[in-house]
């Protein structure tokens, strides 16, 4: 009778082990891991370069085309060589500011390289504070000796520009004939000569022309030079150049 009583005490005891063992292993489960909401991994950066795309050949005037989402709408496109000087620099103007999102376009125009050359499309903000570049994004891009029909090679892109100013180029247009416009940041027109160069197409002559305007205030504009079509007068072979009315 013993045995029997010490074996039903043994039973007990092994079998209260094992609830308390499956509870300790209840306890000791992971706890739950609290999955990345898809919208935090996937963020769209502040602004896109969709064309040119990465490794493309280009040519003067040089088209970009992109997306932001940036303060007031406004970034700054630039095109620099291999070893990060700026060729030229233009503002850009989304068609919605932020935390909207816009569609941006703009052509820059500068003297091409003599041979083909490597470089990059750069797209960035800058700190309101001190300046420093924001929201950069990059594309390498490989920028062709390739000249326009006109090309500006003075005064150079973003240079600062008084009344008079003297703007000289190459063309190779029919009857040597072109326009020099200066327009401000609205696209007002502040100034025009008609010109010719020294050689018409299929040649290439040189032009020198001076400008007098009257800017008010401290802003962006453009020199620009195109030719018409001689079918219906269009505006042809536009170079639009940025320059600062300081």
């Amino acid at each position: 009778m013993r045995l029997g009583w010490l074996s039903a005490v043994a039973v007990a005891l092994a079998s209260c082990l094992c609830v308390i063992l499956l509870a300790g292993c209840k306890e000791a489960e992971a706890p739950a891991v609290t999955p990345v909401p898809t919208s935090l991994a996937t963020a769209e950066p502040a602004i896109s370069i969709d064309s040119p795309e990465s490794g493309e050949s280009v040519s003067v005037p040089i088209k970009v085309r992109g997306t932001a989402s940036v303060f007031e709408a406004t970034l700054l496109v630039a095109v620099r060589d291999s070893r990060g000087n700026t060729l030229c620099q233009v503002v850009a103007t989304a068609s919605e500011g932020g935390p909207g999102r816009g569609d941006y376009e703009v052509e820059i125009a500068f003297p091409p390289p003599a041979g083909a050359m490597k470089g990059s499309i750069d797209a960035f903000t800058e700190s309101p504070k001190d300046g420093s570049v924001q929201d950069l994004v990059s594309v390498p891009v490989t920028i062709a000796a390739v000249q326009p029909a006109i090309i500006i090679t003075s005064p150079p892109c973003g240079a600062e520009v008084k009344s008079p100013v003297l703007v000289e180029g190459t063309a190779s247009v029919f009857e040597a004939a072109l326009s020099i416009v200066i327009k401000d940041s609205s696209g007002q027109e502040l100034a025009r000569a008609d010109v010719l160069a020294s050689e018409g197409a299929p040649g290439r002559g040189t032009f020198s022309q001076e400008l007098a305007f009257s800017p008010a205030g401290h802003f962006q504009g453009t020199i620009e030079a195109f030719s018409q079509s001689p079918q219906d007068g269009s505006v042809i072979n536009l170079f639009a150049l940025p320059v600062i009315f300081p």
